[in-house]
């Protein structure tokens, strides 16, 4: 059986049912990588169309408000499904206990689960950003980026401030959402998503019903959401009068091709790529890395964005190797500067902002 490598963190290092939505705890040094010996077969990419994972959602969602600030003192409130919901969802469908070891004692199993059920601290740090700048911004003040890509999505916190973004200043824009696990795209990623959507929605606005108090208040820490078919449809037109589009893909960046040829790209196009925490260890750096320089090959402008730790240490991942490998496929990864990234407050622990351009 694949043994479970985890970073060590505690329960509260993670980012998940925390009152603020930026943690500043770090994680701390495991004493080595846990290798599976035998790992089991990578999941092969694929897409999923928006409908069908609709149709893998319950009839509740349970969330509580997580607020982000921007280094300029800008804050957002968004709600983010809780992880005490997926893991009920997950025992009402039966599932194995390896679905569920997310939530409990593993943050990565190799090519089982890859940490998409938590929110990773340097995904709030991207987030932060990405308030400060919106999606215009991080290309060009003069062009409008056509297609946000979030790689490792997982709770898609940082796209979830672009979404609403996109919602609350009308700016069409498509959404690729990758996460190798298909399990949290349908269990975290979509949920968020609607319940970003949902929070920009008036009370008196369909599906919510006119005698009831909007369930995403801005004043309300926690809630439920109920998921109806009206809820659904009205999400669905939402999307398609705002031109905004969702695109799902699950499995592994790596074999390359199979994973580029589900991602939408043109030579006219500017695209955005989002990352956090991708690049904890040789492996997953070098797959990361050969993926988001094939996204970027392909369109006329496209820039990405990669919040990490600038060391992992005990596990081998690095942003000095990530520089590494980008310069070695043609591209350069500069660090972000006056991003208002914090040190960390245990053992040293520090984070960083990479922006990678081809040459």
């Amino acid at each position: 059986m694949a043994q479970p490598f985890t970073f060590g963190f505690s329960g509260d290092d993670i980012v998940a049912d925390g009152d603020e939505g930026r943690d500043t705890l770090v994680s701390q040094h495991p004493n080595r990588e846990q290798v599976n010996i035998d790992p089991p077969v990578q999941a092969k990419a694929q897409s999923h169309k928006l409908e069908d994972l609709l149709k893998t959602l319950p009839t509740n969602l349970s969330y509580k408000y997580i607020t982000i600030t921007s280094p300029k003192g800008k804050t957002l409130r968004l709600p983010r499904r809780e992880l005490f919901d997926i893991k009920m969802q997950l025992m009402a469908e039966d599932e194995t206990l390896s679905s569920t070891s997310g939530l409990d004692n593993s943050d990565i199993q190799t090519n089982i689960y890859e940490g998409g059920f938590k929110s990773w601290e340097c995904s709030f740090d991207l987030a932060s950003l990405l308030l400060d700048r919106g999606p215009r911004k991080d290309l060009d003040d003069l062009c409008r980026v056509d297609h946000v890509v979030e790689m490792g999505c997982g709770t898609a916190i940082p796209s979830l401030v672009l979404l609403h973004y996109a919602i609350t200043e009308s700016l069409p824009i498509y959404f690729t959402l990758t996460d190798y696990n298909a399990s949290a795209l349908q269990l975290v990623t979509l949920p968020n998503l609607i319940l970003t959507w949902a929070s920009t929605l008036p009370s008196t606005t369909a599906p919510f019903s006119p005698t009831s108090a909007n369930p995403l208040l801005p004043l309300s820490e926690t809630g439920d959401l109920e998921i109806t078919p009206a809820l659904t449809n009205h999400f669905l037109t939402s999307l398609q009068s705002q031109g905004l589009t969702l695109n799902f893909i699950s499995g592994s960046w790596s074999p390359t091709a199979p994973f580029l040829s589900l991602i939408p790209t043109a030579p006219e196009m500017n695209i955005l790529v989002l990352a956090s925490e991708t690049i904890y260890s040789p492996t997953s750096l070098s797959t990361f890395t050969e993926a988001l320089i094939g996204i970027l090959k392909e369109v006329r402008m496209g820039k990405a964005m990669v919040a990490a730790k600038r060391v992992y240490f005990g596990v081998g991942g690095s942003v000095d190797a990530f520089k590494v490998e980008c310069r070695e496929r043609g591209a350069v990864a500069y660090e972000i500067e006056n991003h208002g990234v914090d040190l960390g407050e245990r053992e040293g622990v520090r984070r960083c902002l990479v922006e990678v351009q081809m040459y």
